[in-house]
């Protein structure tokens, strides 16, 4: 089979709470890679973000992370990082509503009233003192506690807003997950027709719709159907059942 670009979303995807990355899945981005495919993250996360179980477990050729930072073999192709006055705004848009905001970078992330879903440096007390050095946190997302309302998102032109429910995340207006996508496509000379996505959510859409083949874990929404050629029998093991199915004919 001629070499294709593989995507994976991470959350729900590759990844589950309580569970981690399952063996299976290990070794059918192991075998995908031996059989002289590139494999690459592309997740809604920063690259901060990305689990170390992850990155640990497989060689990835790269990462589409936030969607407009892009990465291929440790080469920076595209970054978009959030303004200070972006910053400054949505630090007192925390303060002001006692929101945990987390700042999410290429190599930290920086957080707001606690803000952390993950490891971070707390930001509360000092922010201002942050605003001047913006361009060293590099933050490529923002990860909100809630769902944010139409009048908070217009005090945020640069970013474009996904409401989950119960929490929200920005990254730069403009961009989404088909972005990296398409870049790395032009840069590696590979068509689009040769490329398979892996997801689970709405977020995933651009990503599926892009891509020659989208497979959807077995919980995945209804919706995503349309996207895909696969809605696997699994989720933990979702991505190894789809590698099989699609590439090694099992």
């Amino acid at each position: 089979m001629e070499k294709h670009l593989v995507f994976f979303d991470i959350d729900g995807t590759l990844v589950f709470n309580k569970i981690g990355i399952s063996e299976k899945n290990v070794a059918a981005l192991r075998r995908l890679k031996e059989d002289g495919h590139l494999i690459f993250i592309n997740s809604g996360r920063s690259r901060y973000i990305v689990p170390k179980l992850l990155t640990q477990a497989v060689e990835f050729d790269g990462f589409i992370c936030g969607s407009s930072y892009v990465e291929y073999h440790g080469e920076v192709l595209n970054r978009v990082v959030v303004d200070r006055d972006t910053i400054e705004t949505v630090c007192r848009l925390g303060l002001d509503n006692g929101m945990r905001v987390i700042f999410e970078g290429e190599d930290n992330a920086y957080g707001i009233n606690g803000g952390a879903f993950h490891a971070c440096v707390d930001i509360t007390a000092d922010f201002e003192s942050y605003l001047d050095k913006t361009e060293e946190m590099r933050v490529t997302k923002i990860t909100f506690d809630r769902d944010l309302s139409d009048d908070i998102i217009d005090r945020l032109p640069m970013l474009r807003v996904i409401n989950f429910g119960r929490y929200s995340e920005a990254v730069a207006k403009g961009y989404d997950k088909a972005f990296g996508m398409n870049l790395l496509c032009e840069k590696l000379g590979v068509p689009r027709e040769r490329t398979v996505a892996f997801g689970d959510s709405v977020n995933d859409i651009e990503m599926l719709k892009f891509a020659g083949k989208g497979v959807i874990m077995k919980s995945a929404p209804a919706m995503l159907d349309e996207y895909s050629v696969i809605r696997t029998d699994s989720d933990h093991e979702g991505v190894a059942e789809g590698i099989e199915r699609i590439f090694f004919g099992e």
